[in-house]
C-alpha cells in the first residue's frame, strides 16, 4: 500500500476488516481518563459532555438536517437512524455529518453514512461533489465581478489603514500597537477572571447539573427504590418492601439482558445498566441488613406473635438458611432455657419461703382451733382461715409458680403444646400452603422439612415433655434443696428469661443476704413434713387437701393433655408414673397433717353446749365435720375426680388405700386420747381469753364466757368427765358409724375389722371414763355401808325392835341425790345409767357387808336376831321403794333378794316366824319414813 494513502486515511493495516480511527480512539480513551468526578452517578456526566461543542457552547446556526453532499440522499439524519445511531439525542454526534458544522467529520461521514457503497458509487459521489463545488465556485465568480470595484476601492483602504497602523504603533517595538494596553488588558483580565470566572464554572455545573437532573427525571422510579424500601421497613410495610425489592430486580434483569440482546450498546442504554446496577447494589445492601435484622427478630419472636410474617418476608426476599427450620429450634431452646429457667427459681423461692415459715413461732391453741373451725364456717372459700397467713403464702406461692408452669392457659405448658402443634403443622406441610415459593420458587426448597428434621423436631418436643416431668418429680419426690442462695444474687434476664416471676405473696422472704437456715440444721422447729419439699411445715390438714387437690388437678389435667400428643407409650408411662409419685407424696403429707389436726382437736372442746343436743358439746359435731372434710378432701387427692381426662390417671394403690385406712382409723384414736386429756387437763378459760384477743382473722370468734345459756363450770372435773362421757357416747352410737360410712363410700372398701376395733376402743374409753366418775362415789359408798354394818353397834342382840331406817341408808341415798343432780344438771341422758349403777353397787355393798357379818358371826345360825332382821328388812326394803322401778336394775334386785338369802342363813326359824308378824309394823314404819324424806329424796 502506498505510504501517502496509509498515512491519509490513517490505516495501521494494509486489509482492515473494520472501520477504525486512531484520533477517535485516542479522545474516547483521553475523555474517559479525564472524567471530573467518581461520584456515584459521575457516568451521567458524559451525557452532559456530548451535549457540549468544541468551545464548550452549542452551535445554533447549524442546521437540523442536510442532504447527503455526494448525491445519494436527501437526510443524512434519516440514514444515520437506520444504521441505528442516537443521532436524535447526542447532537454532537449528529454535528459531526454535517457538512456546515464546524466538527464536520469527513472520515466519519463515509464509514457511517456510506458505509455499504461500492466504488462506483464513490466516484459518482465524487463527481456529483466536485459539481456541486463548481457550481458554488461560479456563483462565487460571478459575485466578485459583479462587486469588484467594491472589493478593489476596500482592499485600497484597508492597505492604506494598515499602512498607517505600522507606521505608527503596529510595529515589533510597540509590540504591534499592544504596549499601551497591555498592561490594563491583563488587569481587566485578571478582574474579569476573579468575576466571571466562578460565573463560569458555576455555569459548567449548571450544565452537568441539568443533564443529570434529566437523567435523573428519566430514571426517577427507579432511583427512588432505596429510599421507598428504607420507608417501607421503618413503618413495617412489609407488602411494599417485597413489591419494592422486584421492582428493582426485574429493572436489573431486564438491563443486563440488554447485553445480551444488542451488540453495540446505545448511550441511553448504557446509562440505563450503570444506573441499575448501582441502584441494585444499594438495594441489595439495604435488604441485607433487613435481612440480618429480621433473623434477629425471628430468632426472639414468640409463639404468640406474627412469626409467620418474618418467614414470609425472608422467604419473598429469598435466603440461604431455612427461617422455619431456625425458628423451630429457638423456639425448642427457648421453651427449654425457660422450662428449667422458671422451675429452679420457683423451686428455690418456695424453700426460702419454706424455711421462714418454719421459723415462725408456733400457732396458739385458740389460733389452731379457728383454723380447724374453718372448715364448716360459712365463708366463701377465698376467706377461709384455713392455715396461718405464713403457711397460706407458701400454699399460694406454690400454687401461684405450678400454675405458670402447669396452666394451659398462659403457662410454659400451653407454650409446649402450641409449640407442638405448629411443628406438627410444618411437618404435615399445612402451614407451607400460606407461604411464599420467592422469586422464581428459589424458597420452595424451605417448604419441606426432611424426616430427620422431623426427628429432631419430636425428639426436641419429647426432651420438653421430659423436663417438665423430671421437674414436678423433682418438686414432689426429691427432699428440698439445700442451696438457696442464687435467691439473694440472681443472675440477669436473657432471653429465656420470663417476662415476670411471681412475686412471693406475703412478703416473708427476707431481702438481705442473711443465710436461712435449714430445717434440719440450726435448731429451727422439729416437723416430720420437712422430707417434703412442696409442705409448709406445720401445715394443717384442712389446707392441705385444699390446695393440694387444686395442684394435683392442675398437674393431673397437664399430664392428660401431654398425653393426647403423639410422644409414644414409654413417655405416657412416665407421664403416669409422675402421677403416681405426685399423688403419693401428697397423700402422705396430708396424712401428717392429718394426725396432727386430729390431735389438736381437742383444742375444739370449749365446754360450750350443742345448741341442738344439750347433753354434749359442740366438740364432736366439730370433729366430725373436720374429719368429713378431710376424707373428702383425701378423695379428691386419690382419685383426682376433677381431672378433665382420667385416661393416665391409674387409680390409686392397695398400699396407699391401705396406708390412708390407717391414718383414717389413727386420727380417730388421736382424737379420743384428745379428749380423754381434756378430761384430765383443761385449758385454762382465761388463757383461752387471752388468745382469742391475740387473734387476727377476718372470722369473729365468741369466747365462751359470752356463750352463757350454753356454759359450763369447765374447773369442775366431774363436770368435763360427764359431758366427755356424753360426748363419746355420742360418737359411739352416731359420729363414728357416719364417719365410717363416709370413708367406706369414698373409698369403696369395708372397714370390718376396722369398725370393730374402734368399737371397741371407745367402750373401753367410754368405761374408763364412766369408772373415773363413779370410783370416788363408790369409794365413799363402800365405806358408809361397810363401816355400818360391820359396826358391832348396828343392831346389838339386846337392841330394841327398830323405830326407822339407820342413818347410812340416808347418807347413802342423800348421795345419790348429790350424784343425780349433778350428772342431770350436766347430762341428763346419763342420769339413769349412772345412779342405776350406784343403786345397784350399794344393794351389792349391802349384800357384801351382811355376807361379812355373817361370816364373822361366832353362831352363824344366830347372827341375826329378830331386831337384826327388822332392821335389815327396813333398811332394804326403804331403799327399794325411794329408788323405785327406774334406778333398779335387775341385778339390784338379785342382790336384794341375796341379801334376804343371807338373812335366812343366820337367823333361827323362831326369829323369822317372829319377824313374819312384825312385817305390819315394818310397813307402817316405812311409810314413816317414805313421808318423812320426801323433801330429801325429791328426785327420786
Amino acid at each position: 500500500m502506498d505510504a501517502a494513502i496509509a498515512k491519509h486515511y490513517r490505516l495501521a493495516d494494509p486489509f482492515p476488516t473494520t472501520w477504525s480511527d486512531p484520533i477517535e480512539d485516542n479522545q474516547v480513551v483521553h475523555r474517559k481518563a479525564t472524567r471530573a468526578s467518581t461520584a456515584r452517578y459521575s457516568v451521567l456526566q458524559e451525557e452532559s459532555m456530548s451535549l457540549r461543542s468544541s468551545g464548550n457552547v452549542l452551535d445554533t446556526t447549524i442546521p437540523q438536517d442536510e442532504t447527503d453532499p455526494l448525491g445519494t440522499s436527501s437526510s443524512i439524519v434519516r440514514v444515520l437512524r437506520q444504521r441505528g445511531l442516537p443521532v436524535d439525542e447526542n447532537l454532537l454526534l449528529r454535528n459531526r455529518y454535517l457538512v456546515s458544522s464546524k466538527t464536520f467529520s469527513p472520515a466519519a461521514f463515509l464509514r457511517d453514512v456510506h458505509s455499504n457503497d461500492t466504488t462506483e458509487q464513490l466516484s459518482r459521489g465524487l463527481e456529483f461533489l466536485s459539481r456541486s463545488i463548481d457550481q458554488k465556485s461560479e456563483s462565487l465568480k460571478v459575485l466578485v465581478e459583479n462587486n469588484f470595484d467594491r472589493f478593489v476601492a476596500a482592499k485600497a483602504t484597508i492597505e492604506g489603514v494598515y499602512t498607517e497602523m505600522k507606521q505608527t504603533n503596529l510595529n515589533k517595538e510597540q509590540e504591534w500597537g499592544l504596549a499601551g494596553i497591555k498592561t490594563p488588558l491583563m488587569d481587566a483580565g485578571r478582574k474579569a477572571d476573579e468575576i466571571f470566572g466562578p460565573v463560569m464554572v458555576n455555569r459548567g455545573k449548571e450544565e452537568k447539573y441539568r443533564a443529570v437532573l434529566g437523567l435523573v427525571e428519566k430514571h426517577k422510579d427507579l432511583l427512588e427504590i432505596p429510599n421507598l424500601i428504607i420507608d417501607a421497613i421503618k413503618r413495617k410495610d412489609y407488602e411494599l418492601l417485597i413489591e419494592e425489592y422486584q421492582k428493582a430486580r426485574k429493572w436489573v434483569t431486564e438491563s443486563r439482558a440488554l447485553t445480551q440482546k444488542v451488540a453495540k450498546l446505545q448511550e441511553a442504554q448504557l446509562h440505563q445498566i450503570i444506573i441499575a446496577e448501582k441502584v441494585w447494589i444499594e438495594v441489595g445492601k439495604i435488604v441485607e441488613e433487613f435481612k440480618r435484622d429480621t433473623w434477629k427478630r425471628l430468632v426472639d419472636t414468640k409463639q404468640e406473635d406474627n412469626f409467620l410474617e418474618l418467614i414470609s418476608i425472608l422467604l419473598e426476599l429469598g435466603v440461604e438458611d431455612n427461617p422455619i427450620w431456625v425458628w423451630l429450634l429457638s423456639r425448642y431452646d427457648y421453651l427449654k432455657n425457660k422450662l428449667n429457667r422458671m422451675f429452679e427459681r420457683a423451686r428455690i423461692e418456695i424453700e426460702a419461703l419454706r424455711r421462714k415459715v418454719a421459723q415462725a413461732p408456733t400457732p396458739s391453741n385458740a389460733v389452731i382451733a379457728m383454723h380447724l373451725r374453718s372448715s364448716f364456717r360459712r365463708i366463701p372459700i377465698g376467706t377461709l382461715a384455713l392455715d396461718t397467713p405464713e403457711i397460706i403464702a407458701l400454699w399460694e406461692l406454690i400454687n401461684t409458680s405450678l400454675t405458670t408452669i402447669l396452666s394451659p392457659q398462659g403457662g410454659i405448658l400451653s407454650e409446649v403444646l402450641t409449640f407442638w402443634e405448629t411443628a406438627q403443622n410444618f411437618i404435615d406441610g399445612k402451614t407451607q400452603a400460606t407461604l411464599p415459593v420467592g422469586i422464581d420458587d428459589q424458597s420452595r426448597k424451605h417448604h419441606r422439612i426432611s424426616e430427620d428434621g422431623t426427628k429432631t423436631l419430636r425428639a426436641g418436643a419429647i426432651e420438653l415433655i421430659t423436663i417438665l416431668r423430671d421437674s414436678m418429680c423433682a418438686l414432689f419426690q426429691e427432699p428440698p434443696i439445700e442451696d438457696i442462695s442464687s435467691i439473694y444474687s440472681p443472675l440477669p434476664d436473657t432471653p429465656a428469661t420470663p417476662v415476670s416471676v411471681p412475686s412471693t405473696p406475703g412478703g416473708f422472704v427476707p431481702m438481705s443476704p442473711m443465710p436461712l437456715r435449714t430445717p434440719s440444721k440450726g435448731g429451727l422447729r422439729k416437723d416430720p413434713g420437712d422430707e417434703f419439699a412442696f409442705l409448709p411445715p406445720g401445715a394443717s390438714s384442712l389446707g392441705g387437701v385444699h390446695y393440694l387437690s387444686k395442684i394435683l388437678t392442675l398437674l393431673g389435667n397437664a399430664a392428660c393433655l401431654l398425653a393426647e400428643l403423639p410422644i409414644g407409650h414409654q413417655v405416657q408411662e412416665k407421664l403416669k408414673s409422675m402421677i403416681v409419685g405426685a399423688r403419693e407424696r401428697c397423700v402422705h403429707a396430708v396424712c401428717i397433717g392429718w394426725l396432727r389436726d386430729a390431735q389438736n382437736c381437742k383444742v375444739l372442746e370449749d365446754w360450750t353446749r350443742a345448741p341442738e343436743n344439750r347433753d354434749v358439746t359442740k366438740m364432736p359435731a366439730q370433729f366430725l365435720q373436720v374429719e368429713a372434710a378431710v376424707i373428702g378432701g383425701m378423695q379428691k387427692l386419690l382419685y383426682l375426680s376433677e381431672v378433665k381426662s382420667s385416661e393416665i390417671i391409674p387409680p390409686p394403690s392397695t398400699k396407699l388405700l391401705t396406708h390412708v385406712r390407717g391414718q383414717f382409723v389413727k386420727s380417730l384414736y388421736k382424737a379420743l386420747q384428745g379428749m380423754l386429756e381434756n378430761t384430765k387437763r383443761p385449758m385454762a378459760t382465761e388463757e383461752w381469753n387471752a388468745e382469742q384477743e391475740t387473734l387476727a382473722s377476718p372470722v369473729a370468734s365468741v369466747a365462751p364466757r359470752n356463750m352463757v345459756s350454753g356454759m359450763v363450770d369447765q374447773s369442775d372435773k366431774n363436770v368435763r368427765v360427764l359431758l366427755t362421757l356424753s360426748n363419746i357416747q355420742l360418737l359411739k352410737s352416731e359420729l363414728i358409724p357416719q364417719l365410717i360410712s363416709q370413708f367406706e363410700s369414698a373409698f369403696s372398701i369395708q372397714l370390718t375389722d376396722e369398725s370393730k376395733t374402734i368399737r371397741d376402743a371407745l367402750s373401753q374409753l367410754d368405761e374408763q371414763l364412766f369408772t373415773e366418775y363413779t370410783r370416788p362415789h363408790l369409794l365413799h359408798l363402800t365405806t358408809l355401808i361397810t363401816t355400818s354394818i360391820l359396826s358391832p353397834y348396828w343392831c346389838p342382840p339386846s337392841h330394841p325392835p327398830p323405830s326407822s331406817v339407820k342413818p347410812y341408808i340416808h347418807k347413802s341415798l342423800l348421795h345419790l341425790v348429790h350424784v343425780h343432780t349433778e350428772v342431770n344438771t350436766t347430762s341428763p341422758a346419763l342420769t339413769t345409767i349412772i345412779v342405776s349403777h350406784l343403786s345397784e353397787r350399794i344393794c351389792h355393798l349391802i349384800l357384801e357387808s351382811f355376807q361379812k357379818r355373817l361370816d364373822n358371826a361366832d353362831t352363824p345360825a344366830k347372827a341375826f336376831t329378830l331386831p337384826a332382821l327388822l332392821q335389815a328388812t327396813l333398811d332394804v326394803e326403804f331403799v327399794t321403794s325411794v329408788l323405785g322401778s327406774q334406778y333398779t336394775t335387775q341385778r339390784a334386785q338379785e342382790y336384794q333378794r341375796g341379801v334376804y338369802q343371807v338373812l335366812d342363813r343366820g337367823s333361827s326359824e323362831e326369829a323369822r316366824s317372829e319377824m313374819q308378824r312384825e312385817l305390819g309394823k315394818v310397813k307402817t314404819i316405812l311409810h314413816n319414813e317414805r313421808k318423812g324424806t320426801r323433801a330429801e329424796l325429791y328426785v327420786f
